[in-house]
């Protein structure tokens, strides 16, 4: 009996969210993706190698539309976002962003983000992959 070795496939189902710029990315020649937020996210289009040279010497165009943003407004919005991570925000003024580390209680990492501060009382972080919007409910 003949051996098959097949490759893993990943299914595109209706179950996950496309983007706006699915239907872009199959058509610049993506040939692999992953599931990130609930959305199909391309991680590939060519050999990694090429891509890998094409990002050190060039410019690479990646749909990143599942980045999901976490808004917190309010008077105590500074506070809360401060309690949220171990990073000194005092700096981080109006139109600043800053890489943060969300961490539990324990000092374990929940997730990492870029936060943006839009106004005295009013941010937006950008985590990874991750229901960090729940976790920080």
């Amino acid at each position: 009996m003949e051996r098959v070795d097949l490759e893993p496939r990943l299914t595109l189902g209706p179950r996950v969210r496309r983007s706006p710029f699915f239907e872009a990315t199959r058509r610049w020649g993506a040939r692999s993706f992953t599931v990130y937020n609930h959305m199909y996210m391309p991680t590939g289009y060519t050999d990694p190698v090429d891509e890998y040279w094409k990002l050190v010497g060039g410019v690479t165009l990646w749909d990143v539309a599942c980045e999901r943003q976490i808004e917190v407004s309010g008077p105590d919005a500074a506070r809360f976002v401060q309690y949220l991570t171990p990073r000194n925000l005092a700096r981080c003024g109006v139109g600043s962003g800053r890489y943060v580390l969300l961490t539990a209680e324990d000092g374990g990492i929940v997730n990492d983000a870029v936060l943006l501060r839009l106004g005295e009382g009013h941010f937006w972080l950008s985590p990874g992959d991750g229901d960090a919007l729940l976790w920080a409910q």
